[in-house]
């Protein structure tokens, strides 16, 4: 018996948008490889978004307020919130509120948040590394330096588009 695969339905740009077509496959690439991650990180019982705040408050130190947090992370501190929530359930996180400043909340990883980011970290590399191995390493530094353009141009964008009243 053979199996027939399905054709890919592509999304079509209207018109001739300039970027259109490399956003959609952007997207998808990112949704796939989110997929990808969630799947292999359901063992750990860690989400990708969650994993990634671990990280961000291991690179920063071990404690972050929700908003540099959000800002790192390109979250609204809403959803900053609820990450924190099961984090802080699960036992990874801390959350600490500040005596000079009621608005401020600052979040702390744990020694459990510490270890379990070392457990489920490396899966997430194992991934990047995998899916990596199509590209050869000047492909991969190309693509690092056009991503990072693209970044810094839709946050100056995010950024100003905040900042207006």
């Amino acid at each position: 018996m053979t199996t027939r695969r399905r054709a890919q339905p592509q999304v079509q740009a209207t018109g001739d948008t300039r970027g259109m077509a490399e956003w959609i496959s952007i997207y998808q690439t990112y949704n796939a490889i989110f997929k990808l991650t969630e799947l292999a990180l359901l063992p750990h019982e860690l989400s990708l978004p969650q994993l990634h705040l671990l990280g961000v408050l291991q690179g920063g130190g071990g404690i972050l307020t929700t908003g540099e947090i959000g800002r790192e992370m390109v979250k609204a501190s809403q959803t900053i919130t609820g990450l924190v929530d099961r984090l802080e359930v699960q036992g990874f996180v801390e959350r600490q509120f500040d005596r000079r400043d009621r608005r401020k909340t600052w979040v702390r990883i744990t020694e459990s948040g510490s270890r379990k980011l070392a457990e489920a970290m490396p899966v997430a590399a194992r991934i990047a590394e995998e899916l990596s191995t199509v590209l050869t390493d000047k492909e991969l530094a190309d693509l690092q330096a056009k991503i990072q353009k693209l970044r810094e141009a839709a946050m100056d964008r995010l950024n100003k588009a905040l900042a207006r009243p």
